[in-house]
C-alpha cells in the first residue's frame, strides 16, 4: 500500500488498551467534558429554580410574628411532700400546659371570638381592619365565598348561595351566618373584597398548626406563644386571645371542682353532724340512766386501762369491718360503687388527707364525665380520658384503705395482745364503765370529723372565689411593626444553591443515562479492537454542525480534497499509515475494505471518501464503490450518474468500464480514484451483495486496483455490510464521538465477530479537542496561507 513515512508514524495515536487500569477512564478532563455537555441543561434547571424561587417569594405578603409570654408555676410545692395527690398530678407540668394552650378546645374558643374562619380572600394584601370594623361568623354559617361590594353611599353583601343584602356604613349587617360593619372605602382602596369562609373546625385545625407553644428555656417557668399572619394586628390579636381562653378554662375548671367538693363536702357535714348528735345524745342518756358521773373517777387506774383496752379492741373491730367493705367496693365496676362519701365516714380515713383529696377527685370527675356522657359517646377523646383518670384514682384509694385495713389488723393483734394478760381482771370490770368509755369515744371521734369536714369546705369555698395564681401573663402580645418574613435574600441564595444542587442532579442523572460513544477509552472497552484514528471535528458551512448530512453538506467535509493541510486531513492520512501497519502485521495486503458503522450518521460516507483520496495521494490506484443501495448518497456528493453502477453489475446489465466514474484529485496527487455509484435500485440489495457476481466483481477489481473501498449502509440498520464483510480482505467500523450509542457499536462488532468478518479496526470521528483526554490534534500549526493555495488549485481541478 505504499510507503509509510517517519512523519505519518509519529501522527499514530497512542490507544489504551483494555488492560490498562480503570483508573485512567476517570480523569478530570472527563469530567470537565461531562460538565461541557450537561452545562446548559445544568443552567437551565438553576435558571428555573431561581426564577420559581424569586416570582414565589415576591408573591409572598410580608409575614408578622405576635408573641405573648406566660409564667406557669408548678404547684405541686404547695401540696404535703407525703401526698398521694402531688404524686397524681406529677403530669401537670409545664410541658402539659403547653399541650393545653394548642388544644382544640382553645383553638376552637380563638376561631369563635376572632371569626378566624372568616378570611379575606381578595385581594389577598387587604388586612381586614382595613375594611371592616366588625367581622363576626355565628354556628349557622354557610362555607363558600362572600363578596362585599362598596361604593359611596352603601355596601353589598351576595353569599355563596345567592342571597344578597344591602347595608349602609356604620351598621352592622348580618347575612348567611356573617355579621359585617363594613368602612367606607379610601381612594386608593378596592371596592370589592371577597371573604372566604371555612368551616369552624377546620379553622380550629388551621390555628393549631400554625400556633407555637415553645419553652424558651428548659428549666425556666416561662412559656412562650407565638403566631405568624399577614395580618399584624390579627397576629397579635389572636396570640393574646390563645391566652385569654386559656386561662378562662383553667379558671372554671378550678371552680369547677371546687364547686364539686363545696356539695360533697356540705353533705359530708350534714350527715357527721348528725351522727355527732346521735352519740352525744346516746352519752347523755347513758348517764342518766346508769347515774354516771365520772367513770375514770370511780375506779382505779387498771380498770380504766382495761376498759379503754375493750373499747378499743370493739372499736378497731368495727373499722376494720367497715374497711373491708370499703375495700371491696373499689373493686365493683364505677356504677356498682356507690357514693364515695362512704369513704370519708370511716374514722381511719377521714383523717387522711390522701383520702380526702382522692375522694373529692373522684367526685368531681365523675360528675365530669356524667356531663359530658350527656352529649357524648364513650369513645369520645375527653370521655376516654376521664374514665382512665378515675381508675388509676380508684386504684390509688384501694392501695390507702389497704394501708389503713393493715394498719387496723396490726394494732387489733396489739390490742389482743394485752387483753390476754388482763382476761381476768376484765371480768371484774364493771359493763357500765366499758359501755361509758365505748360511748364517750364515738362522741370524740364524730367531734374530730365534724371539725376537720368543716375545715376543708372553708378551704374549697375560700378556692371557689379565687383565681388561679399560678398562671401569669408576662407580656402580652404587640402589633408588630416589621415583618419577620418572608426572607428574600436567603431564599434567593437558597434557590441558587438549590437549583445548583437539582442541575447537577440533572445532570449527573442525563449523563449517567447516556450511553453515547464519548472517548477513545469507551471504544477500546466496548469492542476491544485498536484504534486506526481519530478523526477531529469538521466544521459544518456557515459556522454551524447539522444533524443529518446532506450531499452538499458531505461534499464540505470531504477535506482531504478541498482542504488537505487541515487538521482532519491529517487524520484521515494517519488512518490510510495505520492500514499499512495493519496490513504489514497481517502480512497480507488489504486490496478490499468495508467502511460501515453501527448506525446512521456516524461519518462512515465521509470516511470512505477521504479515506480514498489519502490512497490516491499517495500514488495508489483506488476505486471507490457505493454499495450503500438503501440510502446512496455518493453519486450527488461526487457529481457522477447513478446509473450504471453495482447494481447495474451484479445483475449483468452493464460493464464495468461503462460504469467507472473517475474523481478528480488535489494537484499533489499522484494516484488515481475511481468510482462506481450505487446503480438502480433493487429490491434484494442484501442478496444481490452477497451474490457469485459480487464475489468476481471484488476479484476483478482487486486485480485491476491496488485497493477497493466499499461504502455500506449501518450494520444495526440491515445486514449489507455483513454480508459484504465475509466477502473482504478487512472491515472498518467508524464510530462518531457523541452520536454513538455503546451498546448499538457492541452489538453491531459482535455480530460481525459471529460471522466471521476480519474487523481490521476502529475509527473514531468527530473528536472535540475540549472531550479528548489524550489531547490528540492537529491545530498547532497555521497551514491556512497554505490551504488557501491548495483549495484554489482543487477547484481548478474541479472545474
Amino acid at each position: 500500500m505504499g510507503t509509510v513515512t517517519a512523519m505519518n508514524t509519529a501522527r499514530l495515536p497512542q490507544v489504551r488498551t483494555p488492560n490498562e487500569p480503570d483508573g485512567a477512564r476517570l480523569s478530570l478532563h472527563e469530567l470537565v467534558a461531562a460538565g461541557r455537555r450537561q452545562a446548559p441543561w445544568l443552567a437551565w434547571t438553576a435558571a428555573l429554580v431561581v426564577t420559581l424561587t424569586v416570582g414565589l417569594t415576591l408573591w409572598q405578603h410580608p409575614l408578622y410574628e405576635a408573641r405573648t409570654t406566660l409564667r406557669i408555676e408548678d404547684d405541686r410545692t404547695a401540696s404535703h411532700p407525703g401526698d398521694l395527690l402531688a404524686a397524681l398530678r406529677a403530669p401537670a407540668t409545664i410541658e402539659t400546659e403547653s399541650e393545653v394552650l394548642r388544644s382544640r378546645s382553645v383553638a376552637e374558643d380563638v376561631v369563635d371570638s376572632l371569626a378566624l374562619n372568616v378570611q379575606v380572600r381578595d385581594p389577598r394584601a387587604a388586612r381586614r381592619g382595613d375594611v371592616f370594623r366588625t367581622l363576626r361568623a355565628t354556628a349557622e354559617v354557610v362555607p363558600g365565598t362572600y363578596v362585599v361590594r362598596r361604593d359611596a353611599d352603601r355596601f353589598d353583601v351576595r353569599a355563596p348561595d345567592g342571597r344578597e343584602a344591602h347595608g349602609t356604613y356604620g351598621t352592622p349587617l348580618a347575612l348567611a351566618g356573617v355579621i359585617v360593619d363594613v368602612k367606607r372605602p379610601a381612594p386608593t382602596s378596592a371596592t370589592s373584597v371577597a371573604l372566604s369562609v371555612v368551616a369552624a373546625g377546620a379553622a380550629a385545625a388551621a390555628l393549631r398548626d400554625a400556633l407555637k407553644v415553645s419553652r424558651p428555656q428548659a428549666n425556666g417557668a416561662i412559656v412562650s406563644v407565638t403566631y405568624q399572619n399577614t395580618d399584624p394586628v390579627l397576629a397579635s390579636d389572636v396570640a393574646n386571645a390563645v391566652t385569654r381562653s386559656y386561662i378562662a378554662r383553667r379558671n372554671g375548671f378550678q371552680r369547677q371542682q371546687a364547686h364539686a367538693a363545696i356539695e360533697f363536702l356540705q353533705t359530708q357535714v350534714q350527715t357527721i353532724g348528725g351522727e355527732l348528735q346521735q352519740a352525744e345524745r346516746a352519752l347523755e342518756q347513758f348517764r342518766r340512766a346508769k347515774f354516771v358521773i365520772e367513770p375514770q373517777t370511780q375506779a382505779n387506774e387498771q380498770v380504766r386501762r382495761l376498759a379503754e383496752l375493750r373499747a378499743r379492741r370493739e372499736e378497731l373491730a368495727a373499722q376494720r369491718s367497715q374497711l373491708r367493705a370499703l375495700l371491696a367496693r373499689t373493686r365493683l365496676p364505677a356504677e356498682s360503687a356507690g357514693t364515695w362519701a362512704d369513704f370519708l365516714g370511716a374514722p381511719s380515713l377521714i383523717s387522711s388527707p390522701a383520702t380526702s383529696g382522692l375522694v373529692q377527685q373522684l367526685s368531681s370527675l365523675e360528675a365530669e364525665r356524667a356531663r359530658l356522657l350527656t352529649w357524648r359517646t364513650t369513645a369520645d377523646p375527653d370521655v376516654a380520658g376521664t374514665e382512665r383518670t378515675i381508675r388509676v384514682l380508684r386504684a390509688r384509694l384501694a392501695e390507702l384503705v389497704a394501708s389503713q385495713l393493715a394498719g387496723l389488723d396490726d394494732g387489733a393483734r396489739s390490742v389482743d395482745t394485752a387483753l390476754a394478760r388482763f382476761d381476768a381482771t376484765l371480768a371484774q370490770v364493771p359493763q357500765v364503765e366499758l359501755e361509758y368509755a365505748r360511748l364517750r369515744r364515738q362522741v370524740d371521734l364524730d367531734t374530730q370529723l365534724f371539725t376537720l369536714l368543716q375545715t376543708r369546705l372553708k378551704e374549697s369555698q375560700i378556692s371557689e372565689a379565687m383565681e388561679i395564681a399560678n398562671i401569669q401573663v408576662v407580656d402580652p402580645a404587640i402589633v408588630p411593626t416589621a415583618p419577620v418574613g418572608p426572607r428574600r435574600l436567603f431564599n434567593l441564595l437558597f434557590g441558587v444553591a438549590g437549583g445548583l444542587l437539582l442541575g447537577a442532579l440533572v445532570a449527573l442523572v442525563r449523563e449517567s443515562a447516556d450511553t453515547r460513544v464519548r472517548s477513545r477509552d469507551d471504544l477500546a472497552r466496548l469492542t476491544e479492537l485498536p484504534l486506526l484514528a481519530a478523526i477531529p471535528r469538521i466544521a459544518a458551512s456557515h459556522g454551524r454542525r447539522r444533524q443529518h448530512e446532506s450531499a452538499k453538506l458531505m461534499a464540505g467535509r470531504l477535506v482531504t480534497r478541498h482542504a488537505p493541510r487541515s487538521p482532519a486531513a491529517e487524520a484521515y492520512r494517519a488512518l490510510r499509515t495505520s492500514l499499512a501497519f495493519s496490513s504489514a502485521r497481517r502480512k497480507a495486503p488489504l486490496k478490499t475494505v468495508v467502511v460501515t458503522s453501527p448506525e446512521p450518521q456516524d461519518g462512515k460516507t465521509t470516511t470512505a471518501v477521504n479515506l480514498a483520496i489519502s490512497l490516491a495521494e499517495q500514488g495508489q490506484r483506488v476505486v471507490l464503490l457505493g454499495a450503500d443501495q438503501r440510502r446512496p448518497v455518493l453519486h450527488e456528493v461526487l457529481q457522477t450518474a447513478r446509473a450504471p453502477g453495482l447494481s447495474d453489475l451484479l445483475d449483468g446489465t452493464a460493464q464495468v468500464e461503462a460504469a467507472l466514474h473517475p474523481i478528480p484529485l488535489p494537484v499533489h496527487a499522484t494516484g488515481a480514484l475511481d468510482f462506481i455509484a450505487a446503480g438502480r435500485p433493487v429490491p434484494n440489495p442484501a442478496e444481490l451483495l452477497g451474490s457469485a457476481g459480487a464475489r468476481e466483481l471484488l476479484r476483478v477489481l482487486a486485480q485491476r486496483y491496488d485497493v477497493v473501498i466499499l461504502d455500506t449502509p449501518p450494520l444495526n440498520a440491515v445486514t449489507d455490510a455483513a454480508v459484504l464483510g465475509t466477502l473482504v480482505d478487512g472491515l472498518i467500523v467508524v464510530a462518531r464521538m457523541g452520536a454513538t450509542h455503546g451498546e448499538e457499536l457492541r452489538q453491531a462488532v459482535e455480530e460481525l465477530d459471529r460471522i466471521g468478518a476480519r474487523v481490521v479496526g476502529m475509527v473514531l470521528t468527530d473528536v472535540h479537542h475540549s472531550e479528548d483526554r489524550y489531547g490528540y490534534r492537529y491545530g498547532h500549526y497555521d497551514y491556512r496561507e497554505t490551504e488557501d493555495s491548495d483549495d484554489s488549485a482543487a477547484s481548478s481541478a474541479a472545474q
